[in-house]
C-alpha cells in the first residue's frame, strides 16, 4: 500500500468528505476517488460505503486507519533516527502558534535554541489553533503551541503528541479610579454590573471571560472589542470597560491601569503540539527542550502576585 493513497485514508477520516480530504492534499476529487479505488483493491476489503450522499467508512476502512497512524507514526521515528546520525546536521522546522506566544515563547526560544545549535533554522507562523493543528497534521508545520479550550484535539487524538508548557493565570485589568484598583484582589461576581472589553468574539480568551463570568453568576456585558492588547488596554484606559489578561503576555500598560489579581483563579493550560512520532527528530528535540526551558521562566515568573503597580508587560492579540 502506498503512502500517498493511507494519507488520503487518514485525510478522508479526519475531514469527513472526499472533497474535503482532495483539497486538504492538494489533488483533485476524481484523482482522491481514483486512489482509493486503487487502496481498496490493495487492501482486498471494501473499505468505504455510501450513508445517504456521504462516504463513510466500513469496519474494515477504521482498521486501516489505526495501522495507518501506526505507520506514520513509526516514520517520524525512523525520519528522527536517521537525522540524529547525520554529524548534527539539524535542519529546519516551522512552529505555529497563537498571537502573544510568539513574542513572548517562540522568539526567545529560537534564541535558546540558536545558542546550542547555531545550524537551526526555526521559521515562525501565527495561526489560530484548530488551523495550526491541520497543519501540523498535514506536514506545513512541525510543532504548534495551542491553549486549552481554543478549538484544540482532545487528548487521545491519534495524531500528535501533546506536552505541557505551563497554566497561564488571568488577572483583571481596570481603570485607575475603579474600585477594584484600590483592593488586593478583586472580586468577578462583584462586577456583573460592568461593561467589558473583549477579544475577538469566539477567541480563547473571549471563551474565558464568558466562562469564568457565567461560572460567577453572570453574563458579562462586551460592549467593545479589539484584536490587540495595546487597543483593549487603551478602551480599558479610557473608562470603557474592563477586561480579562494573560499574565505571559507582555506589552507596557498605560499609567492610568491598574491590573490586580482575580479572587476566583482563572487560568488556561498552554501546551506545544507535535505529529505522534515527531519529537525524536532532532531539531523538533532541540527546539523543543529551549521552548521548554522558555516556558519555565515564563510560567514560574507568572505565578507569583503581581507587584503593586501591576505587571510591567502584556502583549498578544488573541492572548
Amino acid at each position: 500500500m502506498s503512502l500517498s493513497r493511507l494519507r488520503l485514508l487518514l485525510a478522508l477520516h479526519e475531514r469527513g468528505t472526499l472533497q474535503a480530504a482532495a483539497s486538504a492534499l492538494h489533488i483533485s476529487t476524481s484523482a482522491a476517488s481514483q486512489q482509493l479505488a486503487a487502496l481498496t483493491r490493495e487492501a482486498g476489503a471494501r473499505l468505504t460505503e455510501m450513508d445517504g450522499r456521504r462516504l463513510r467508512l466500513t469496519d474494515a476502512g477504521r482498521v486501516l486507519v489505526e495501522h495507518a497512524y501506526a505507520v506514520f507514526a513509526r516514520l517520524e521515528r525512523a525520519q528522527g533516527d536517521v537525522r540524529a546520525a547525520a554529524d548534527g546536521e539539524l535542519g529546519q522546522l516551522t512552529v505555529g502558534a497563537f498571537p502573544s506566544a510568539i513574542a513572548t515563547l517562540l522568539i526567545p526560544a529560537v534564541r535558546v535554541a540558536r545558542e546550542r545549535h547555531p545550524r537551526l533554522r526555526v521559521d515562525l507562523r501565527e495561526v489560530e489553533v484548530p488551523a495550526g493543528l491541520d497543519q501540523l497534521s498535514t506536514g506545513d508545520l512541525d510543532l504548534v503551541v495551542g491553549v486549552e479550550g481554543a478549538g484544540t484535539q482532545p487528548p487521545d487524538d491519534q495524531r500528535y503528541a501533546r506536552l505541557p508548557l505551563g497554566v497561564d493565570d488571568f488577572l483583571l485589568a481596570v481603570p485607575l479610579d475603579h474600585p477594584s484598583a484600590r483592593g488586593p484582589a478583586a472580586v468577578l461576581s462583584h462586577l456583573a454590573d460592568q461593561e467589558w472589553v473583549g477579544t475577538r468574539e469566539g477567541d480563547s480568551c473571549d471563551q474565558l471571560l464568558h466562562g469564568a463570568c457565567l461560572a460567577a453568576g453572570f453574563r458579562p456585558m462586551v460592549r467593545h472589542r479589539a484584536a490587540d492588547w495595546t487597543a483593549i488596554l487603551a478602551l480599558v484606559e479610557a473608562g470603557m470597560g474592563l477586561t480579562l489578561l494573560p499574565s505571559s503576555a507582555r506589552i507596557p500598560v498605560p499609567a492610568a491601569v491598574r491590573v490586580v489579581p482575580v479572587a476566583e483563579r482563572i487560568s488556561r493550560h498552554v501546551y506545544v503540539a507535535v505529529r505522534q512520532g515527531g519529537a525524536t527528530h532532532p531539531a523538533v528535540a532541540a527546539y523543543l527542550a529551549a521552548l521548554e526551558q522558555v516556558a519555565a521562566d515564563v510560567f514560574d515568573e507568572v505565578t507569583g502576585q503581581p507587584p503593586p503597580s501591576g505587571i510591567p508587560h502584556l502583549g498578544g492579540r488573541e492572548g
